[in-house]
């Protein structure tokens, strides 16, 4: 479902350095945190099905962890110990923060993680690097509490898919209908499956599919972050006509449904 990496080793024309697939991925993260008012506008689509206790898959170096601390509890995992090391450097003496080495499409995680009761699971902009993502969903499905929400945000458009991909290790971008049969396969509810980010899809085209690069220019981030608040009013006023046709992310709000046999009463919504 969707389309895959290819292999090979493609030419950095924008940095002289060379990066391995890893460093590449760590070096955006570093990059995209200055991009703090796209990071703030996501986190706006997201405040209204934020629970207590959270699950944050791929936390990397915590790019987005800080906008749940003022929650009970913030579980940030991933794959690579050095992202959380940064996490933790970031978030020293946080209480309510614990930070955990895992991979969500490993069985072997659900029993580590099974008893926190998450009402709430954050995946953004993770679950395009897992191959087996219909899995990775439904251990998302299985850590949840029923009436608990999944927040996921991917990369959207399969024709944007190019060298920025690549040297990320997407295995795919997503479009809408394929991603709700992907995600109510797996048991949840659709409450909100939207596309976001028009005025991103120019830059990523001219990157990925022209310029051929493989890492984000600082320069394209900080334009895009100067101009993020028009971008954002346009989006806005767009969207009250209507949902978007086609975005650079999509955005996904689903929910884990109650058993039958819970009364409407026991029930949050």
């Amino acid at each position: 479902m969707g389309q895959r990496r290819g292999p090979g080793v493609l030419e950095e024309i924008y940095s002289a350095a060379v990066y391995t697939d890893e460093r590449i991925g760590q070096e955006t993260l570093r990059r995209l945190a200055s991009v703090r008012r796209y990071n703030d506008w996501l986190f706006d689509e997201l405040r209204a099905h934020v629970g207590q206790r959270i699950l944050e898959v791929g936390c990397g170096i915590g790019n987005m962890t800080g906008y749940f601390l003022d929650r009970e509890l913030v579980v940030a995992m991933d794959i690579l110990p050095e992202a959380l090391e940064a996490a933790v450097t970031k978030f020293p003496d946080r209480p309510n923060l614990k930070l955990v080495q895992g991979d969500i499409a490993d069985p072997a995680v659900l029993p580590r993680l099974v008893n926190y009761g998450f009402d709430t699971v954050a995946c953004l902009n993770v679950l395009e690097h897992v191959r087996a993502d219909a899995q990775a969903l439904r251990h998302m499905y299985e850590l949840l509490q029923p009436g608990g929400h999944l927040l996921l945000f991917v990369p959207a458009g399969r024709y944007l898919y190019g060298t920025l991909d690549e040297g990320l290790r997407h295995w795919r971008r997503y479009e809408r209908e394929p991603l709700r049969e992907l995600v109510s396969g797996q048991g949840f509810e659709i409450v909100r499956l939207v596309y976001m980010n028009l005025a991103g899809i120019p830059g990523w085209w001219l990157s990925s599919r022209v310029l051929k690069q493989r890492i984000l220019s600082r320069r394209m981030l900080g334009l895009f972050n100067a101009l993020a608040p028009l971008f954002i009013w346009v989006e806005r006023s767009l969207q009250r006509l209507g949902p978007l046709p086609v975005g650079q992310s999509l955005l996904c709000i689903a929910r884990k449904p109650y058993p039958l046999s819970v009364p409407d009463e026991a029930r949050v919504a």
